[in-house]
C-alpha cells in the first residue's frame, strides 16, 4: 500500500513540474522614479502613448469633434454660386475694396440700367470672431429685387492634403434691403472664408453677384497675443499665429478619456507639471521614458517635460481630429515637422 502511495506522489510531482513555469515572469520595465509627478504615467487601460504601431484601442471621450455640416440642399446653380471666383490660399485673401474703388462703383438711379451688386462691408483686412453678430452691407442696382448670401471655405488641410470645400447659406432668398444682420458667425474649419452675394429680379432670374474675403478667429482666441501657438480642444485644432495672422493650422489629437491635456497660458503653474505655457525645449527625436517610444519633432510645453506637441505614428493618423492621446498634443508627422522648424524655444503656448 505504501508503495502504491509513493508511486502516486511521484506521478503528481512530475506532473506539477511539467506545468510549472520554467522561469519567473519577466520584470516589468520601470516607470520614471516619481510616478505621481506625471498623471499619464499611471496607465489604467489602453495603449501607451507612442507604443502605438500595430495596436488599436477605442477612443471613448465626450470631446469628440463635431462632424462637418453637409453642403446646403439648395441647387448651387440656381443660387448663382456654381462658379466661386476664389481658388487661392485662404492665407492670401486680397483685401476688401478701397474707398476709391467703391467710389468708382457707386450705384445710383442715374446710372444706366446695368445690373450691378457690390459688397461695402466687411472692410479691408476685417476679421470676424466666432459667435459674434455682424452686419453685411452692399450696393445694388434698382433692378435687383432679391438676394441670397452664401459663405464657403476650404477645410483645414491634413499634411498638406485637401479635405474638400464646405459651403452654406448665410440667408436664403430675401428681399433686397442693402444689409443683413448675421446673428452669430459660425465655426469655420479654416482661418479665412469667402462671402458671396447673388442678386435676382422679382422672377428669380440671376442678374449679378459679388464676392469678398473675410478672416476668421475662433472665440477662444479673441485675446491671445499676435505671435503664439494656440490649441482648441473643443475642435482639436492647433493655430500658429505670426503678427496676428494664421501661419499654420493643424488637425491634432489631445487627451482622451481619463487622461488630461491641461489648459494653459504663459506663466501658468501646476504642482505636478511645473511651469506651463511656452516652448521649454525642442528635440527632433525625443524619447519617452514613460512609454518607451520615440516622439518625433518634440516641442516641450511644461517645464517638467510631462506634456509636449509631437508627431504621432501612421496607424494613428485616422484619430487626428478627435481626442486620442495620453496628454500630449499629437500631429501628423508632416505637419509636426513644419511646425518644429518654424517655432523657437520661448514661443508662448495657449491651450483652451
Amino acid at each position: 500500500m505504501s508503495r502504491i502511495l509513493s508511486l502516486v506522489i511521484t506521478v503528481l510531482l512530475l506532473a506539477g513540474a511539467a506545468v510549472a513555469p520554467q522561469s519567473s515572469d519577466l520584470p516589468v520595465e520601470p516607470l520614471p522614479a516619481d510616478q505621481e509627478f506625471h498623471p499619464a504615467y499611471t496607465l489604467q487601460s489602453g495603449t501607451a502613448e507612442g507604443a502605438e504601431a500595430g495596436q488599436t484601442s477605442p477612443v471613448t471621450s465626450p470631446e469628440q469633434d463635431l462632424p462637418v455640416e453637409p453642403l446646403p440642399p439648395d441647387d448651387p446653380v440656381a443660387q448663382g454660386f456654381e462658379q466661386p471666383t476664389w481658388a487661392g490660399d485662404p492665407d492670401d485673401i486680397p483685401p476688401a475694396r478701397t474707398a476709391a474703388e467703391l467710389a468708382a462703383l457707386q450705384i445710383t438711379p442715374e446710372l444706366p440700367e446695368e445690373p450691378r451688386l457690390v459688397f461695402i462691408s466687411p472692410q479691408p483686412e476685417e476679421e470676424w470672431l466666432e459667435g459674434a453678430p455682424v452686419t453685411l452691407r452692399w450696393l445694388a442696382s434698382p433692378s435687383i429685387a432679391q438676394v441670397r448670401i452664401y459663405y464657403y471655405y476650404d477645410r483645414c488641410k491634413l499634411a498638406g492634403r485637401s479635405r474638400g470645400r464646405f459651403g452654406a447659406l448665410v440667408t436664403p432668398m430675401m428681399q433686397n434691403q442693402g444689409q443683413f444682420r448675421w446673428s452669430a458667425v459660425p465655426w469655420m474649419d479654416s482661418p479665412a472664408f469667402r462671402l458671396r452675394i447673388a442678386g435676382y429680379d422679382a422672377e428669380d432670374n440671376l442678374l449679378a453677384s459679388d464676392e469678398i474675403g473675410v478672416r476668421f478667429r475662433p472665440r477662444e482666441l479673441a485675446k491671445i497675443p499676435a505671435t503664439c501657438i494656440a490649441i482648441i480642444k473643443r475642435k482639436q485644432r492647433l493655430y500658429y499665429y505670426v503678427d496676428a495672422r494664421v501661419k499654420r493650422m493643424h488637425i491634432v489629437s489631445t487627451a482622451r478619456g481619463w487622461y488630461s491635456t491641461p489648459d494653459m497660458h504663459p506663466g501658468a503653474y501646476d504642482r505636478r507639471r511645473g511651469a506651463m505655457g511656452k516652448i521649454f525645449g525642442k528635440d527632433p527625436c525625443a524619447w519617452s521614458r514613460a512609454y518607451h517610444c520615440r516622439m518625433p519633432y518634440w516641442l516641450q510645453i511644461t517645464s517638467s517635460g510631462s506634456h509636449g506637441i509631437h508627431a504621432t505614428s501612421p496607424p494613428f493618423y485616422h484619430r487626428l481630429g478627435s481626442p486620442a492621446s495620453h496628454g500630449c498634443v499629437r500631429q501628423h508627422r508632416a505637419d509636426a515637422k513644419i511646425l518644429y522648424q518654424l517655432v523657437a524655444v520661448g514661443m508662448p503656448v495657449y491651450i483652451f
